[in-house]
């Protein structure tokens, strides 16, 4: 009788130790839409300024999260750019390659379902292009581009880390950059005299 219940306590363990790695490595899944801008202000505005931005990762488009459009907004002032009378467009379009070839690893998936190993190395580049019209004429036109590495060996939580934290590093640099380009300053900012 010992025998018996010590066999099924054996097999129960092993399946819930199987469901818990499998939930561990396959939990979390990558969310490109939102970023932490921790750091980076954000707008008190009602409306984005530049109205919901698509996230394109080849065929598949997704909207920034309202906190990301919050941050691109207050990118752009409104005293440089006065909501009554400019409107801003804008997307980014996102692109990944592969750095190396695909690791051997990768057979284990196809043959041991919830396999953990499958190693990447990648580039991921988002690319934002912003446009701004002030009383229906183009009055600024931006194009910026972030570049992250990603190495990853285990799949599953751990890679959706990795690349959500990338996203994000990312997300924040191109509301900076976009900031910074949009400030009102002047023309001759970047030339200084010897005299």
């Amino acid at each position: 009788m010992f025998y018996i219940l010590d066999m099924h306590f054996i097999r129960d363990i092993l399946l819930l130790g199987t469901l818990a790695t499998a939930s561990l490595l396959a939990g979390c899944s990558s969310d490109l839409s939102k970023a932490d801008m921790e750091g980076i202000p954000l707008t008190t505005e009602k409306f984005s300024f530049f109205g919901s931005i698509p996230l394109i990762v080849g065929t598949d488009s997704t909207e920034l999260s309202q906190d990301l459009l919050r941050a691109y907004t207050a990118a752009a002032s409104a005293e440089a750019f006065p909501r009554e009378r400019c409107r801003g467009i804008a997307a980014i379009q996102a692109d990944v390659q592969q750095n190396s070839e695909r690791s051997a690893w990768i057979l284990g998936a196809t043959v041991i379902p919830f396999w953990p190993a499958l190693p990447v190395d990648e580039t991921w580049t988002y690319n934002l292009s912003a446009r701004i019209f002030c009383d229906g004429t183009l009055v600024k036109r931006v194009e910026f581009t972030e570049e992250a590495r990603v190495k990853a060996f285990w799949y599953g939580m751990m890679r959706s880390d990795l690349l959500n934290s990338a996203s994000s590093e990312m997300h924040r640099k191109l509301v900076q950059r976009l900031a910074f380009e949009l400030e009102n300053r002047q023309a001759d900012l970047n030339s200084a005299s010897d005299y």
